[in-house]
């Protein structure tokens, strides 16, 4: 799913993901296009099923039923024309379904294709009277097979999409009424055409009804779905970002940290990573109170994340201890990079309330070595200069020395 759908799918509020009743069409326009966005996949595989369904059935019919006709009857030479048109109709589906872009017109193509679909059909659950007979009664006479056949059908929509939509209820309605008068009517078949066109629309009311029952059942799968994806959204939200500061947490680092070594490695591309402790905080704490001492740090961690690239990391893993991933960085850029921020904390002025702190902080930076496989070993290097930074006054950057065996790299 593109990130232009997952924006389009975005429910604004509890509303817009209610259904009309008359139609099955979201209330609010910009979900129902994220909805149509989403499901054009599925709609296009809808009508490739249909097209092909009806080239079948065209071939289907072509079979018995019409042989005591001669070919030049007139009731032939329709239903023939009926089932051409179908067949051509079906390859054409096809060809629209494979090729359009837009839901609407996916649809449009699929309703005619039910349409002529339903029509072949009938041909071939009609009994032909004598070749004498009229041209229609010829061609559409209804055995009350055929009828049972569809109230069957009627039955069935009625116990699936029954009280969906006002307009599923009305066409449900009409059309059950219609089939206990044929059926009542005429006990013994239904044997004319103005009763053969009650049946056949009625079936497709029934076929209309069961699409949009169908279409409302997607939609709120769509919507339940959505949901779902908002609430998995905030739980990863919760299970990888600091709670105080929103950066990521200890856990998100280390799994983002050990994947970045590992495409270092493979790419010998170079990784850094920078220990951030905040100095003398404690004091913060002590004399202003926890309260400032959480704003303090959230304002910090929004000075330090305005100064870092897109691809870089920043993690908090302690009370004031952070740490910093930074991809495609050399020892020397690291130090660049940090050493900005240094100078950006330390001229930053933290208030909170009336209050106004100048706050510090040191930083110890590692190399990531080509065979180096573990973030503990590359984590310990960069602690112990910041050990080093914290010695030698505070306030300042170091860089951890290289292991013993390895040369440092040329500036």
């Amino acid at each position: 799913m593109t990130a232009r759908t997952v924006e389009l799918l975005a429910i604004p509020d509890p509303a817009a993901g209610q259904l009309h009743r008359l139609r099955p069409q979201f209330v609010d326009r910009r979900v129902e296009q994220g909805f149509q966005e989403a499901s054009l996949a599925e709609t296009r595989s809808g009508t490739l099923l249909l097209a092909t369904a009806g080239m079948i059935a065209a071939l289907v019919t072509l079979y018995g039923g019409w042989t005591h006709l001669p070919h030049d009857h007139p009731a032939y030479l329709l239903g023939q024309g009926i089932r051409a048109t179908l067949l051509l109709g079906a390859f054409a589906g096809m060809i629209v379904a494979l090729r359009a872009r837009h839901h609407e017109t996916l649809l449009w193509t699929g309703t005619l294709l039910l349409a002529l679909g339903c029509l072949t059909l009938s041909l071939r659950m009609t009994t032909p009277p004598p070749a004498d007979a009229a041209q229609l009664e010829a061609l559409f006479h209804l055995n009350r097979d055929g009828a049972t056949l569809l109230l069957i059908l009627a039955v069935a929509v009625l116990t699936l999409i029954v009280g969906h939509f006002l307009l599923n209820a009305l066409l449900l309605v009409l059309a059950l009424a219609s089939f206990l008068a044929i059926v009542n009517a005429w006990p013994n078949g239904v044997d004319n055409t103005a009763s053969f066109n009650y049946a056949f629309t009625t079936g497709y009311m029934f076929v209309l009804a069961l699409g949009q029952g169908i279409q409302r059942i997607r939609r709120q799968v769509y919507v339940t779905r959505l949901q779902l994806q908002e609430a998995n959204a905030q739980l990863l939200e919760q299970a990888t970002r600091d709670y105080l500061t929103n950066c990521f947490n200890r856990r998100h680092f280390f799994t983002v940290a050990e994947a970045e070594m590992d495409r270092a490695g493979r790419h010998e591309s170079p990784l850094s990573i920078a220990v951030m402790d905040l100095d003398h905080f404690k004091n913060v704490n002590d004399r202003h109170g926890h309260a400032c001492g959480d704003s303090v740090l959230k304002q910090v961690v929004a000075v330090v994340q305005n100064g870092l690239r897109r691809s870089d990391i920043l993690a908090r893993i302690g009370g004031e201890e952070f740490c910093l991933l930074l991809p495609e960085t050399d020892l020397e850029e690291a130090r660049a990079l940090t050493e900005r921020l240094r100078r950006t904390i330390a001229t930053t002025r933290f208030r909170h309330g009336d209050l106004e702190l100048d706050v510090s902080a040191s930083f110890g930076i590692a190399r990531c070595q080509p065979d180096e496989q573990q973030i503990d070993t590359l984590l310990e290097r960069a602690d112990r200069a910041l050990y080093e930074a914290k010695r030698g006054g505070r306030n300042q950057v170091r860089l951890a020395s290289e292991p013993p065996g390895v040369t440092p790299p040329k500036p």
